[in-house]
């Protein structure tokens, strides 16, 4: 990298033993921490080819790269840095907000302007965490205190889910929680399609808006299987596949082109279609 280029453009540079970074003095652009209201009138970047990297203060470090192509004067950088960290606070927002109406804790560090939440249910305890863009990971997953080592990475799109119980339900079949199997008040079991079939006919309609939650459980090889599925909107729906070791499969799918749940976990398990055995709620999760 030609540091010359990089001090036209009103850059500090430095040369450390991981690379060359540059410091950008914010001036009247300064930047304000929403949780500490204090300025940030300076940040470090990292150079790695020709991307700007944010590494300090903590408030800014996971914010989009800025590309050298793509400006000709420190104003510029100025102005994208300012717009890119407003956008993050508009995540933050919007995901605080999220995270409220579904009844759990927005935890924001006033440092790095994380935010995260822990879903808890049983034995099982989720830390979801969100990133500069608004999008939240599992960063960790604890069954009766020990930790999970396959749980951390999965990405948990927050606005599929209307209600905490639909979460909570959703990570605890990704990680193979079982359900728990308590007493029921009368009229508050789980009801069968076929049910709803014979009383209100086949020609019964779901409201567009309307909130959609199925499950389905089945024996394959001795082996006990659910399949969940939300929609999300219109004829789009969100799925999962999981056993007793947790998540096997989890994606989107259209109605229209979706083979049938018996069909769906052949080709994912890899049997055949008569390997699949559908059971009722009340059988036995090995």
């Amino acid at each position: 990298m030609d540091t010359a280029r990089l001090r036209e453009l009103g850059l500090q540079v430095r040369e450390e033993p991981s690379g060359i970074e540059v410091m950008l003095d914010l001036e009247a652009a300064s930047l304000v921490n929403p949780i500490t209201k204090d300025f940030i009138t300076e940040v470090t970047f990292q150079v790695v080819g020709d991307r700007l990297i944010p590494i300090a203060p903590a408030a800014v470090v996971g914010m989009t790269p800025i590309l050298l192509s793509a400006i000709d004067a420190a104003e510029e950088m100025q102005a994208l840095l300012l717009d890119t960290f407003s956008d993050h606070v508009f995540h933050l927002q919007r995901r605080s907000e999220e995270l409220q109406l579904l009844g759990l804790p927005a935890d924001v560090d006033p440092q790095s302007l994380e935010l995260s939440t822990t879903v808890k249910e049983g034995h099982l305890a989720v830390k979801l965490v969100s990133d500069r863009q608004g999008n939240f990971r599992v960063a960790q997953a604890l069954r009766g205190g020990e930790d999970l080592p396959t749980a951390a990475g999965h990405i948990i799109e927050l606005s599929e889910f209307r209600e905490r119980g639909a979460l909570m339900g959703y990570l605890a079949a990704l990680f193979g929680e079982p359900t728990a199997r308590t007493p029921v008040a009368a009229g508050a079991g789980p009801v069968r399609f076929v049910e709803i079939v014979e009383k209100f006919g086949a020609q019964a309609l779901v409201p567009p808006r309307s909130s959609l939650e199925l499950l389905a459980q089945f024996q394959v090889e001795g082996k006990a299987y659910r399949f969940a599925a939300a929609r999300i909107a219109g004829r789009t729906f969100r799925g999962m596949l999981a056993g007793t070791q947790g998540k096997v499969w989890a994606g989107r799918f259209e109605l229209d082109e979706f083979p049938g749940v018996v069909r769906m976990v052949a080709d994912l398990l890899k049997v055949a279609p008569e390997a699949v055995r559908l059971v009722g709620p009340d059988a036995p999760q090995e």
